[in-house]
């Protein structure tokens, strides 16, 4: 039934689309595991130490009220706590702007310390980015909303939630500099554990 896919990657003017097809003219041109890239995960975890250390420079200079009437250990298990449910948020935040894009169930896989999402549509670039920021920014956006407004006791579970939200992103960023570099033509499958990129024959 592939024969059908090439007609199904082009809109009525002609521009690429996601498909759960790969085109017969298409073939498999760059394979890439964020884990096993030894100078992409240095990225990843560059990335992370980098957005840590801003924060916690952040904490230290700007006005940012921490004052809270809760004991330690009730704030440091609401935190853990916050961070838990952020992190599974986080990636459903993938799955659904997944299916919106491709019409396809998404799969959920536990790789501790992390989660994945992907599935086996082929997406173009604009979709694979949008697809890897959409947790940073939507949660990013509601994360600095609720710091700005949360009572005093909450805020400094949003503030390191808040952190936590673009740090945890670094292989989202580094996926995204990796779809940024591919020709426009490229078609992009993430399955949650190799981001596979795709380009016509010839």
């Amino acid at each position: 039934m592939r024969s059908g896919a090439t007609d199904t990657t082009r809109g009525i003017m002609g521009h690429l689309q996601d498909t759960t097809e790969l085109p017969i003219t298409y073939t498999e041109h760059l394979t890439v595991n964020l884990k096993k890239d030894k100078k992409l995960a240095r990225a990843v975890q560059g990335i992370f130490v980098l957005v840590a250390l801003i924060a916690v420079g952040a904490a230290l200079l700007l006005p940012i009220r921490r004052g809270t009437d809760w004991a330690p250990v009730v704030t440091i298990a609401v935190t853990l706590a916050a961070c838990l449910v952020y992190m599974a948020v986080h990636e459903a935040t993938h799955g659904v702007v997944l299916q919106l894009l491709t019409k396809v169930r998404p799969s959920y896989r536990v790789r501790f310390p992390f989660l994945t999402t992907g599935n086996h549509a082929y997406l173009t670039r604009r979709s694979a980015v949008l697809v890897a920021l959409a947790p940073a920014v939507v949660w990013g956006i509601v994360l600095l909303v609720a710091l700005l407004t949360l009572p005093d006791d909450y805020r400094l579970t949003a503030y390191i939630v808040l952190a936590l939200n673009f740090a945890g992103s670094g292989g989202d960023f580094v996926e995204v500099y990796v779809v940024s570099r591919q020709r426009s033509d490229a078609l992009i499958q993430d399955d949650g554990d190799d981001l596979r990129v795709f380009l016509p024959r010839g």
